[in-house]
């Protein structure tokens, strides 16, 4: 049942009534929608054949797509574009619900964003130039839409921030392989396995072999692609913001976590089957052991965070003392402290 007071949303828009709608927008409203496709059109040119960057050869799509490369390991930003519209596409009866009204500080948004482009241009710097993308479409929006329509759409424009190439970071992954090797040690050797863990190599003892922890293992890669994941995550199954915020911190840990699992399974493998195995075709198709560990992790303490802590805390709290023991009330008397017969222990 509903009250009377509130109605229901209405339904998400078909796909098939989708370009009459469109259509009609268009006659009734012809400015706005000349506005709306100049902006579309000067976002497609610049983003993808105005070229400037590498000496004017290259387009910011054009460099971004080179950069999402294995070397940089960074191949799944190339779905991020698609999942943000995809995104745009799932929250559409959120969209027709909301109240439309222009926002002029809209244009203050869509001026810094072009602003950045600008400062990409002059300094060759495209990642600003991707920064500015969702940028420029945010304050579009708002400022044509309003901002409850803006709101909708916030998370599928900070999710574009993905497609930004960070490959540097894999010059920094040091520590990260250290930690790797360093655990990896210590859960063998906790189930009687004897490796030995020096840096970033990890050996066995008896010599059959020899593994070495690269960059690629590091867990950067997965890294990038857990942040990803859970920042979806958080935004399909988190109401509060702060929960979005603590859980999707915690995604390096997960990706950490899924990374050890990863590669210990492989040193196990190794000690166990087969080292040429391990090191092949095992430890190239280790993935569907990874992501199972990381997932479990994000599930687990996304559930952890979700707790009802103060609930748990006063069931402690007010939890009856136990009963005391039936001879409490005997006399404190040195025959009641006497054992009744020797205890002997034997070494």
């Amino acid at each position: 049942m509903v009250p009377a007071s509130r109605s229901l949303p209405d339904p998400p828009l078909p796909l098939s009534e989708a370009p009459g709608r469109l259509l009609a927008w268009c006659r009734r409203e012809p400015l706005a929608a000349l506005l709306t496709f100049a902006c579309g059109a000067a976002l497609i040119y610049f983003f993808g054949f105005f070229k400037i960057f590498l000496n004017g050869t290259t387009s910011t799509a054009v460099w971004a797509w080179q950069a999402w490369n294995p070397e940089n390991n960074q191949e799944h930003s190339a779905l991020v574009l698609p999942i943000s519209l995809f995104l745009v596409w799932y929250h559409r009866g959120e969209l027709a619900a909301a109240r439309k009204e222009p926002w002029n500080p809209g244009l203050a948004i869509t001026a810094l964003g072009v602003g950045c482009f600008v400062l990409s241009a002059r300094s060759l710097q495209p990642r600003i130039a991707i920064f500015a993308l969702p940028v420029i479409f945010l304050g579009a929006v708002s400022y044509l839409w309003g901002r409850p329509t803006a709101r909708v759409v916030l998370f599928p424009c900070a999710f574009l921030l993905f497609m930004i190439p960070i490959g540097g970071l894999v010059q920094g992954t040091v520590s990260l392989q250290i930690l790797v090797s360093t655990v990896c040690n210590a859960l063998a050797s906790f189930i009687g396995m004897k490796i030995e863990a020096t840096g970033t190599t990890i050996r066995s003892l008896d010599g059959s072999f020899n593994f070495e922890i690269a960059e690629g293992c590091s867990g950067i890669r997965s890294l990038m692609a857990m942040t990803t994941l859970t920042a979806l995550f958080v935004h399909f199954t988190q109401r509060e913001w702060w929960k979005k915020g603590v859980i999707f911190a915690g995604s390096v840990v997960f990706a950490v976590v899924g990374n050890i699992g990863r590669i210990f399974t492989v040193i196990v493998f190794a000690k166990f089957v087969s080292p040429r195995i391990a090191g092949g075709i095992y430890h190239d198709y280790s993935a569907f052991v990874f992501f199972p560990i990381a997932v479990m992790a994000m599930v687990s303490f996304a559930r952890l965070v979700n707790l009802n802590w103060a609930s748990i805390l006063a069931q402690k709290i007010d939890a009856p003392i136990a009963p005391a023991a039936e001879n409490a009330d005997a006399p404190d008397t040195p025959a009641a402290r006497k054992p009744s017969s020797p205890v002997s222990y034997d070494y």
